[in-house]
């Protein structure tokens, strides 16, 4: 076995502990990211293990930077099987008879984690989701500790995505964070909050429930704080003594007047819980939430007490080849931002995404369903399958259930002809788990079986439309299926989930792309039980189905950007499109002003603006803003600007500094 060199041996220094005290100070999350390293496992011809490095890796192996997907190495690109990560770490002495965690953001899709050439657990079945163990028992304190994770991403029929039967990549590794979380008992497992309040008068209450990771515990102290994200401002705090019932801790508090969290005001609060014992603080644990309501009003859709009609568009993660599936948060951000700068208020995940994901989801305002991936195969499931989607979703509500930006689960994607029962029962689950958020089934057979489609079964009908590609022979087809549709919805409403244009199987290049995209949403806009839509997608994407290219250029070219977020014309007519204002007018005044009239639009979207600012240039070449009052889908305006620059040119923003606009 291999003795690590330096580099990739990480040393944890911790501080000295006065006394017995335990304070929030010595709780501590260490990240493991960095140098790791890394072999591939060989098999024999039936797939079995030729050998186990679970007490180290042999001297061959080479250093890697986890997060890390072995998908995107030289000639590891389609290699779907066993590989082995190694980390060295030395424990301080002093954390003796302390409780550490070691923590995972997601391993894609089995792993199994040794300490010290011993078992600690294994993680099977959701390689998109958190995990985390306890290895307090496992370390050496004061010396070298082997860590060891063994990773497999072979294609399965008991993990869903299923098989083969995905169009995104089987990426392998260790594809998120890892870090060791250093606390006492009692610790905390998770903190979940539930936001709820009155229209018009905003007066809010909220339901905290805490899960400890020691079942033992029946009663518990705890400190709880509750402020304004952005302020600090403190709105709750108070020591709680409080027993357990249904294996949580939980109470009720009032907020008084709060703020909604809105796509153009993502407003956020943070509540921080400390549990206390003998010593102190033992464990401590903070979070983010807002206060959202989302209803289904016969056919029409509520957000915060207004009717809206709200434009999306879908990403498709892990498509730059530089990262694959361990894309770095600054590549994140730029996705997400250029998300928000398309002016898209909403967004579908086809597999669970990364905590971070969700943080900006929150900050920026974009309103997000996420589904378990389960996609077109199989249509009836095994036992083995049914408890691997319900593990998913278990570990999804829990895992991102404070987020405020998501207001829907989806339980499958395009799985035509699927069990109804497999159906129901995943949506009476996803239920019991979070009853305050919608649950969805997302079809593309609406068009075919009309009253039969199993999105229906769901709290919000969906369709993934293509009329004239996937679906149908013909984009003419798309006015008659819909008022077909429409008599099946049953005073229901309608989301388009999907649509657009998919190269290379359909050609037409971005020329076409833009001419359907103008086809199928003014039929849209006609029709005001179709509440919303879901452009696919932003990004051109790898997928291991791809038609087009090799390794991990293997993609399908269906997007408004190229895989590394450049991009194309259709990306600026789309955000013209879904701007909720339009430019009517532009009249000279004099030779010193111009009066500018601005629309709010009244199809999709449509949606009050408030506190949007136009922001142009003077003749001097100072900044100047000017504030556009309240606008109701609709509605319209005329605006002076002064000193005007001798192009006219201004740019029209949201309250959250993102461009809607430009002339």
């Amino acid at each position: 076995m291999k003795t690590l060199p330096v580099r990739v041996t990480m040393l944890l220094l911790f501080l000295i502990f006065c006394s017995h005290s335990f304070g929030r100070e010595d709780i501590k999350d260490i990240s493991l990211n960095g140098k790791w390293i890394f072999y591939i496992e060989h098999t024999d011809s039936n797939g079995s293990s030729a050998s186990s490095f679970s007490a180290g890796l042999p001297e061959n192996a080479r250093i890697v930077n986890v997060p890390h997907t072995w998908n995107i190495d030289e000639g590891l690109e389609e290699y779907h099987g066993k590989a082995w990560y190694q980390k060295d770490i030395v424990i301080d002495s002093r954390q003796k008879g302390k409780t550490i965690f070691i923590r995972f953001g997601a391993v894609y899709h089995n792993t199994i984690i040794y300490v010290n050439g011993k078992k600690v657990g294994e993680h099977s079945n959701s390689g998109y989701l958190p995990f985390s163990f306890e290895i307090s028992d496992f370390l050496k304190y004061g010396e070298n500790n082997n860590i060891v994770v063994l990773v497999d991403n072979a294609f399965s029929e008991s993990n869903l995505p299923y098989m083969r039967a995905f169009d995104w990549t089987n990426d392998g590794g260790i594809i998120r964070d890892v870090s060791l979380h250093i606390c006492e008992k009692p610790s905390i497992r998770y903190v979940h909050i539930t936001p709820d309040f009155t229209l018009p008068d905003n007066n809010g209450k909220a339901s905290i429930t805490i899960r400890l990771n020691e079942e033992n515990v029946t009663k518990a102290d705890f400190n709880i704080i509750c402020k304004e994200k952005k302020s600090g401002k403190v709105f709750f705090s108070k020591k709680e003594s409080l027993k357990k019932k249904n294996n949580v801790f939980s109470m009720k508090i009032d907020c008084g007047s709060i703020t909604p969290w809105h796509f153009d005001n993502p407003f956020l609060y943070s509540i921080e819980i400390e549990v206390i014992n003998k010593n102190g603080v033992s464990d401590f644990k903070s979070a983010n939430f807002g206060f959202k309501k989302v209803e289904l009003i016969k056919d029409k859709l509520f957000l915060n007490g207004e009717e809206v009609r709200l434009p999306g568009i879908e990403t498709m993660p892990y498509s730059n080849p530089r990262y694959g599936a361990a894309e770095p948060r600054e590549f994140i951000d730029s996705v997400v931002r250029s998300l928000k700068e398309s002016n898209i208020v909403l967004t579908r995940f086809h597999w669970q995404q990364d905590e971070y994901m969700f943080d900006l989801m929150d900050e920026y305002g974009i309103l997000v369903q996420e589904e378990i991936p389960w996609w077109q195969q199989p249509v009836k499931f095994s036992p083995e399958l049914m408890e691997t989607a319900k593990k998913q979703l278990r570990e999804m509500t829990e895992a991102h259930f404070n987020h405020p930006s998501i207001f829907a689960w989806a339980v499958c994607n395009e799985v035509v002809d699927a069990d109804k029962g497999d159906i129901a029962e995943l949506l009476d689950y996803t239920k019991q788990l979070d009853p305050t958020r919608l649950a969805n089934v997302v079809c593309q057979t609406f068009n075919e079986i009309f009253k039969e489609d199993r999105s229906l079964m769901g709290h919000l009908p969906t369709w993934n439309e293509y009329m004239g590609t996937w679906n149908g022979d013909s984009r003419e087809e798309l006015p008659a299926t819909l008022d077909k549709i429409h008599g099946a919805l049953d005073n229901r409403p309608l989301l388009i989930t999907e649509l657009g244009l998919c190269e290379p199987q359909h050609a037409g290049g971005d020329r076409r792309r833009v001419d359907d995209m103008f086809y199928h949403l003014k039929e849209y806009y006609e029709r005001p039980y179709i509440i919303g839509f879901i452009y696919f997608s932003l990004n051109d994407y790898r997928t291991q189905m791809g038609e087009e290219g090799r390794g991990k250029y293997k993609v399908r070219r269906h997007g408004i950007t190229d895989i590394y977020l450049n991009p194309k014309p259709s990306y600026f007519v789309f955000k013209d499109l879904v701007s909720p204002i339009e430019i009517s007018k532009v009249k000279k005044l004099n030779e010193d002003a111009i009066t500018v009239g601005l629309t709010v639009k009244n199809i999709i979207p449509s949606y009050t603006v408030n506190n949007y600012t136009i922001r142009y240039l003077t003749k001097t070449g100072e900044n100047k803003e000017v504030l556009i009052p309240t606008l109701k889908p609709g509605e319209s305006v005329e605006l002076e600007l002064k000193s005007i620059n001798d192009r006219y040119s201004f740019e029209i923003f949201r309250p959250t500094g993102f461009s809607v606009i430009k002339y």
